[in-house]
């Protein structure tokens, strides 16, 4: 596919220009791929899912709607030999279509970066990296929106490590958000996913990177958000997460993130209930550097106080969030390598301001 036509923006946490996806959120979207990829001059794409969405059935409705040459390519975890294995099936191919969710979504974007690099994957790890022309990739997301459809990067599990592979050229060409796609997604993981975006949104506010257009995309996001998980209603919140998740592309995330991706490496923790389980204990600490954000952001909750908003916000979702009190020491250390993040925040938090914030929280 070619490039589409983009307007450029700036994604400011990861210090690069990142080019805007054209984005569509309404039901039945989806029947107007065609005209996506042929706009992106299409020619041969390589579909990419995983198992969940292919048992579903939910990919069907994008083959169906698709009048180019495609092929499949099932995916399981964003890890590092899924993507070389992803990349392995690209040739031939002119596009790639990633339908699903946040892991999805990573494969196909590193997928894409691994097969114009010279060097193997490690070579791309870290801020920036990936700088020169990459096949252009079209984002189907089959939940309310993990971030990676709108951004400039994937993140990539090797050994015990997350690894960030990122630039401008990993910014989908376009994202097309049908949520009847996500009808069939078990509610778990459609709160968890939401929760995240909760957060993008959130800590986009509060970050050092934010700017008057990430501040114009968190806030209603945000508001978005916690409105559509209470009512629910699936069209508001894909509208909603896609707006937050646009602000936390322009501002990036925060600790928070960092202290997040301890508890889903070592306990398998999703990664939108880790960053929740967290942020409560991390917004008290923090609220001395940032009063008048927190409460611009706890009005979203209909509260004065951000952190007991957040708290009874999720209470009343029924959010179970529990990990090891003991282990705080250790995962303070692991958030210690989320380095881009934690310097994203208004508070420079030490190891062990970091270690009582997860012993509040555990």
């Amino acid at each position: 596919m070619r490039p589409c036509p983009r307007s450029p923006s700036r994604e400011v946490g990861c210090d690069e220009t990142a080019p805007a996806a054209q984005c569509a959120v309404r039901r039945g979207v989806t029947t107007q791929i065609p005209d996506v990829v042929r706009e992106c001059g299409g020619a041969a794409a390589l579909v990419v899912t995983d198992h969940g969405v292919l048992a579903a059935r939910v990919v069907d409705r994008v083959l169906d709607a698709l009048d180019v040459p495609r092929s499949v390519y099932v995916t399981g975890s964003a890890c590092a030999t899924e993507v070389a294995a992803c990349r392995d099936a690209l040739p031939g191919h002119d596009g790639v279509i990633a339908v699903g969710g946040g892991s999805v979504i990573d494969v196909a974007k590193a997928a894409v970066a691994l097969f114009g690099a010279e060097g193997p994957l490690e070579s791309l790890y870290g801020l920036d990296q990936v700088r020169g022309p990459a096949m252009p990739l079209v984002a189907v997301p089959t939940t309310p929106g993990s971030g990676g459809e709108v951004s400039s990067h994937a993140v990539v599990t090797d050994g015990d490590r997350r690894h960030a592979v990122s630039g401008a050229p990993l910014v989908p060409r376009a994202v097309v958000i049908d949520p009847d796609l996500a009808v069939t997604l078990p509610y778990p993981a459609t709160l968890a996913c939401a929760l995240d975006a909760l957060m993008h949104g959130a800590e986009a506010y509060l970050a050092r990177a934010a700017t008057p257009f990430s501040d114009a995309l968190a806030l209603p996001g945000v508001r978005r958000i916690v409105s559509s998980l209470l009512t629910p209603d699936r069209v508001e919140l894909s509208a909603g997460c896609l707006q937050a998740n646009l602000a936390m592309a322009q501002a990036n995330a925060g600790l928070v993130h960092a202290l997040g991706y301890p508890l889903t490496q070592r306990y398998g923790i999703p990664h939108g209930i880790a960053n929740v389980t967290v942020a409560p204990a991390v917004l008290r600490a923090s609220r001395h550097a940032q009063e008048q954000r927190d409460a611009e952001l706890a009005e979203c909750f209909g509260t004065p106080d951000l952190a007991c908003g957040l708290t009874a916000f999720l209470d009343r979702l029924g959010v179970e969030r529990d990990f090891p009190a003991g282990d705080a020491d250790q995962l303070a250390a692991d958030a210690l390598h989320y380095r881009p993040v934690r310097a994203n925040w208004r508070f420079e938090a030490t190891v062990d301001d970091i270690a009582a914030m997860y012993r509040s929280a555990a």
